[in-house]
């Protein structure tokens, strides 16, 4: 594993040099009050990609010295994406956004600022490629694939891991209190981490709610949901949301356990 994390040092290292490139150049731009929208998105990517290459680096060493050789790689016979994933992310977004229906109707509304998309391209890049993307890749890496190897090195309790995962991404998208799906979301994608034992998965899922999230908004359907959402009674909306989280843990939890204990029975 040692070639791939020299290269990927020196990807970052190349990267770090281009952004400081494009960075000069910016400022050399800004003197003239003159700053095209090229230059300062291109600026901004290139400082995601130098974090999302620096943080999978530091996952690729931890994962060395946990002994692991093909870390990128999964394994031939665990979890695959198939049209039953993709159906129970979107269950797991829906169950999230009945959970904030719900939340807001207690008297907590929630503070995330609602995304608006200017254009096609404004939506293809910041929609597709920052937040489905790039932040999936870069949320799960630190949150499932470093914070969760550092606290099982304190403690090997699996539960306290999970929560204290959730609750750390909870409180990055801004307050816990105000977005209680973000620790219910925390939480699937930890246990979804453990289940698969690959980042992977965790960041396919987490890439699919956000592409969910952002076309809701671009097309825009978000109002008409959450009417649609918000005609149902407190009690059937509580039944949906458990009902949805149930049969998306349950599905998760047959497809990487029932399978495997299925044919080591069968051998």
């Amino acid at each position: 594993m040692r070639p791939k994390i020299k290269l990927l040092k020196l990807l970052t290292l190349s990267f770090i040099g281009l952004y400081l490139v494009i960075r000069l150049s910016n400022m050399l731009i800004e003197w003239t009050d003159y700053c095209p929208l090229n230059h300062c998105v291109l600026e901004r990517f290139m400082l995601r990609i130098i974090i999302c290459c620096t943080a999978l680096t530091y996952y690729l060493h931890l994962q060395e010295k946990k002994g692991i050789e093909h870390p990128i790689q999964p394994s031939t016979n665990g979890y695959r994406l198939t049209i039953g994933t993709i159906l129970t992310q979107l269950m797991m977004t829906f169950a999230l956004m009945v959970l904030s229906s719900i939340q807001e109707a207690l008297g907590y509304p929630s503070v995330q600022p609602v995304l608006h998309f200017s254009s096609r391209i404004d939506f293809l890049y910041r929609g597709i490629v920052e937040i489905t993307c790039l932040a999936a890749i870069l949320e799960e890496l630190l949150f499932r694939g470093i914070l969760e190897k550092l606290l099982s090195n304190i403690t090997p309790i699996r539960s306290w891991i999970t929560m204290i995962s959730a609750l750390t991404f909870s409180l990055m998208h801004y307050n816990m209190i105000n977005n209680l799906l973000y620790f219910v979301m925390g939480c699937f994608l930890s246990y979804l981490y453990r289940q698969a034992n690959h980042i992977i998965y965790p960041i396919i899922a987490h890439g699919l709610h956000n592409l969910c999230a952002t076309s809701i908004m671009y097309l825009p359907l978000d109002k008409t949901l959450d009417l649609a959402v918000n005609s149902l009674t407190i009690g059937t909306r509580i039944i949906l949301a458990i009902g949805s989280l149930l049969a998306t843990y349950g599905y998760v939890t047959y497809m990487l356990t029932g399978k495997n204990t299925k044919a080591y029975h069968l051998n």
